[in-house]
């Protein structure tokens, strides 16, 4: 019996249980019961065919499990009880039994399950030869399709078409568009050197330092109003309005700078000798003894005061 299915039939055999002959009158009734579960009345049609054998035609519903048992049931004749079990294909199915799983046309047809060599035909003669052809080989020697591979170089050189390359003497830009070489064109102008170079040093640079591979950068004041030249010689002059307190010490300067300052000024000992000498030489307003010794051998002393006009 196929399962969940109407239009099938389940016959009984009615024997009499007074001499075991066959019982063709009267009304049974068919009993159901589906995996096991509550036995039902059976809502089909019971028919006599003759001789005692008796058709039921169970509706779907009562098909519809993997295990059902059917009662028959008749007034002086034996009851009995037929079991079955539903299938899920179809039996009378000659091509695939009812099985979608399947192809649904004749084996060795197109479309069909293959036999032999003739079934090939549902697979569009694919032999061996068709498969090389397909896959784009021309012998079947794979080791030699392998050495003809394109190199990297030659991939490359043939990731675009020729005339999808860019060509500077057709081809414009135009500033938007994305992925597409066609239409390009620059609408503004490119800024000169000398404008760019005035953006860069315009801008407010108060409180920024910059590293560089020599050394820091020198950042002027936002408000600061200077000029620097940049020497052939790779110098830069410029005007320096003061140092700051305690820049040129004697770690932040260079010795050869110090020994050329010290070669051209008189040592501190030196200077202490000539101020000594000075000392020596009458100034105004000052008095000094002066003494004298005559011919006679006698010394006579006199105190002179050097007035503005000596």
């Amino acid at each position: 019996m196929r399962k969940n299915t109407a239009g099938q039939v389940v016959a009984f055999q009615a024997v009499s249980t007074a001499d075991g002959s066959a019982v063709t009158t009267g009304t049974p009734v068919v009993y159901y019961t589906i995996d096991g579960g509550t036995q039902g009345t059976g809502a089909g049609t019971s028919t006599h065919e003759g001789n005692g054998c008796w058709s039921y035609a169970p509706p779907q519903a009562e098909t519809d499990g993997n295990h059902v048992v059917f009662t028959f049931a008749l007034s002086g004749a034996v009851s009995q009880s037929v079991n079955l079990y539903p299938v899920s294909f179809d039996p009378t199915d000659s091509v695939r039994i009812g099985l979608t799983a399947l192809p649904n046309a004749a084996a060795g047809a197109a479309g069909g399950l293959p036999t032999d060599s003739t079934g090939k035909t549902s697979f569009n003669d694919l032999n061996a030869a068709g498969v090389r052809s397909a896959v784009g080989l021309a012998s079947a020697d794979l080791d030699t399709q392998l050495a003809d591979l394109p190199t990297v170089t030659e991939f490359e050189a043939r990731t675009l078409l020729a005339a999808a390359y860019f060509d500077p003497a057709v081809d414009t830009v135009t500033a938007g568009t994305v992925n597409d070489k066609t239409g390009y064109s620059l609408a503004t102008a490119p800024p000169t050197a000398a404008a760019v170079a005035d953006a860069v040093w315009d801008e407010a640079t108060s409180g920024h330092t910059t590293a560089g591979t020599y050394g820091g950068q020198i950042v002027r004041s936002a408000n600061s109003n200077v000029e620097v030249q940049i020497t052939g010689s790779n110098h830069i002059a410029a005007d320096v309005h003061e140092f700051q307190a305690d820049v040129l010490t004697s770690a932040a300067t260079d010795a050869t700078f110090v020994a050329l300052v010290q070669s051209g000024l008189a040592t501190s000992a030196a200077l202490t000798e000539a101020k000594t000498e000075i000392d020596k030489i009458p100034r105004q307003g000052s008095t000094h003894k002066h003494r004298q010794i005559s011919s006679d051998g006698a010394t006579k002393s006199a105190v002179v005061t050097i007035e503005a006009s000596t």
